[in-house]
């Protein structure tokens, strides 16, 4: 079950990044402007979190199998769509059905672990998980820059489409075939939309939620800030400038390890305490150290580390708590996550960001509310709990 939650979710994984390397491509052949192109991009995201808001109450109630083998036929039939695609219609066309399609893997590959493992497998699957998406994320724009130099962006496309028929057939192969419900959960949509309301105010799931998606909008904040900070002041190229990028992305894979060692000794609430202090760390880098590309991609590096720690014990607490209903869970947080996050972090960098220092106080910020989340998720039975309580919601109030 573990290498096939790596596949599912490296599906959504390639389908967002390989692609972006071929934009030029993409945009000449079909007569884009950049800002066109750029929107297939953007628009594969929006489709995205829209569509788990549907699909993880339909994998709740009907289960893995169906709700996949449905997922995935879409989804490649929008990337045949892209490869096929002669105007900029139909590549639209595929992908918006490509958004909607990799709901599907993108959720079971969060959820098949906690269903099918638990205790100490389970911790360590989480973690390897969380490392098999770091490295995709490090690799897939390296992966697609070097097939866009050897082949057409058509035939990228191709081999994205047989890629994902491999992984249904081993989908097909390898999910239960359950044809009883999984839950009596409704799938109505006054039902879903109750279901996702009473989430968003149960302060337990916003805690554990916030440590997916607050180092998200540190992730996307920075991406969306880099190209043009980096590229001015030091005169990168775009090929210069995405193989420096790897070095900050590489603490995906540093974050994701460390967490998946110590896993087996320590809980999800301990983990979160030990990498917030990369945050500080990065912030520091970007107010105190002299500007400079080092200490630029320093301070983007320990960002990158949190998150990949992060990732993992996020999927295990979203488990642990929420195991019966885990599809409309994560199906809300990546909903969030791709929408509402990623529109601070545009809101950001068009009004915000000016200089590096204001990337420092966003970080100091995101880890100030993180401190309030961890506060909430301690154990009540500790003394500490009830004193950093009493002093977060004192600063709560104070800010209302």
């Amino acid at each position: 079950m573990l290498v096939l939650a790596i596949l599912l979710l490296s599906c959504s994984q390639l389908a967002s990044q390989i692609f972006l390397p071929a934009l030029p491509q993409i945009a000449h052949s079909l007569s884009l402007s950049q800002s066109q192109s750029q929107a297939m991009i953007t628009g594969y995201f929006i489709c995205l979190g829209i569509a788990q808001l549907v699909v993880g109450p339909l994998r709740d109630r009907f289960g893995d199998r169906p709700v996949f083998l449905i997922g995935q036929g879409i989804f490649i039939v929008g990337t045949a769509c892209c490869a096929l695609a002669t105007t900029a219609e139909i590549f639209s066309l595929g992908r918006v059905l490509q958004g909607i399609g990799a709901a599907a893997p993108l959720l079971i590959s969060r959820t098949l672990l906690a269903a099918t493992l638990s205790g100490a497998h389970l911790k360590s699957a989480m973690a390897t998980l969380a490392l098999a998406a770091s490295g995709v994320s490090v690799l897939a724009p390296w992966l697609g820059g070097t097939l866009s130099t050897l082949i057409s962006w058509q035939s990228l496309a191709w081999i994205l489409a047989s890629y994902f028929f491999m992984v249904a057939t081993l989908g097909w192969w390898i999910l239960p075939a359950n044809k009883q419900r999984v839950t009596s959960r409704s799938v109505h949509p006054y039902k879903m939309l109750r279901t996702y309301w009473q989430l968003l105010n149960d302060a337990q799931f916003i805690a554990i939620a916030a440590f997916k998606w607050l180092p998200t909008f540190i992730y996307l904040t920075t991406q969306l800030y880099f190209p043009f900070l980096l590229q001015q002041h030091f005169a990168l190229t775009e090929q210069q400038f995405g193989t420096m990028m790897m070095l900050p992305m590489s603490g995906l894979l540093i974050g994701a390890f460390i967490s998946k060692c110590l896993h087996r000794y320590l809980n999800e609430v301990v983990l979160f305490a030990l990498f917030w202090p990369l945050l500080l760390l990065s912030a520091l880098c970007y107010l105190l150290l002299p500007f400079g590309l080092l200490s630029t991609l320093l301070g983007y590096g320990f960002a990158m580390v949190v998150f990949g720690g992060y990732f993992a014990a996020y999927m295990q607490l979203i488990g642990l708590h929420y195991l019966a209903q885990a599809g409309s869970v994560n199906a809300l947080v990546g909903a969030c996550e791709l929408l509402v996050f990623t529109l601070l972090a545009v809101g950001c960098n068009a009004y915000i960001i000016h200089s590096i220092h204001d990337l420092a106080w966003i970080t100091l910020t995101v880890a100030s509310l993180l401190v309030l989340a961890w506060v909430k998720l301690l154990p009540r039975q500790l003394v500490l709990y009830r004193r950093l309580k009493d002093i977060s919601g004192r600063i709560l109030r104070s800010t209302v």
